[in-house]
């Protein structure tokens, strides 16, 4: 895996230069609209702390059920790693749920790229059968309100814009500014804390912070 740092500005751009525009009823490429409530999800992180869903209420969440001995999900992981990048200061989470690997296998594949997201240890792929992944990648995006928006099945094109826009349009809108203030937050804000994103553990075998 390597480091995109100009590609992540480039394609930060794109996304919200149109990102006010976009309807949800007219999904991107690679997503469908889905609907419904997503089912429990709750696993251990590389650093060994439970995560779970619930946890990142008030944020975008992107769920992807993937592996590395996956060929189509190593061909959407850049653009993976791109999206998350990009909106890494937004309230929005990527939960990469790896099924069947290892932990020495997940360090040696992503390196310090792994800190772009969190990754989920879904050893057995019991989460995997719950949500209904049919094959892999496996993709789902959740809005705030903890309802499912789009899902995917197959790679999807992650750093395309059209992409991007789709997510950024799902994300929380800054309060409005009382009357006469001039200096109202724009739409790229961060949410109230109830959107606020669990702080990353420490991974004892990376020497840094690992989410």
């Amino acid at each position: 895996m390597h480091t995109f740092r100009p590609a992540i500005i480039a394609m930060l751009l794109l996304i919200l230069a149109a990102a006010p525009g976009v309807s949800g009823a007219d999904p991107a490429p690679g997503l469908r609209t889905s609907h419904g409530k997503p089912p429990p999800l709750a696993l251990l992180v590389l650093a060994g702390k439970r995560h779970s869903l619930d946890d990142y209420r008030g944020s975008v969440v992107l769920v992807n059920f993937f592996g590395t001995w996956c060929p189509s999900c190593l061909q959407e992981m850049p653009g993976l790693l791109l999206l998350a990048a990009a909106l890494k200061d937004q309230p929005f989470t990527v939960l990469a749920v790896d099924v069947g690997d290892s932990p020495a296998r997940l360090r040696q594949v992503f390196g310090a790229q792994r800190e772009a997201f969190t990754i989920l240890l879904d050893s057995g792929g019991m989460a995997a059968r719950v949500w209904k992944a049919q094959g892999f990648p496996t993709s789902f995006v959740i809005d705030p309100e903890g309802h499912i928006r789009f899902s995917a099945q197959g790679p999807v094109q992650w750093d395309d814009p059209k992409v991007g826009r789709q997510i950024v349009a799902l994300l929380p809108k800054a309060p409005a500014a009382a009357a006469g203030d001039r200096h109202a937050p724009g739409p790229a804000a961060r949410p109230a804390s109830g959107g606020r994103k669990p702080q990353p553990d420490r991974d004892p075998q990376a020497g840094h912070r690992e989410r």
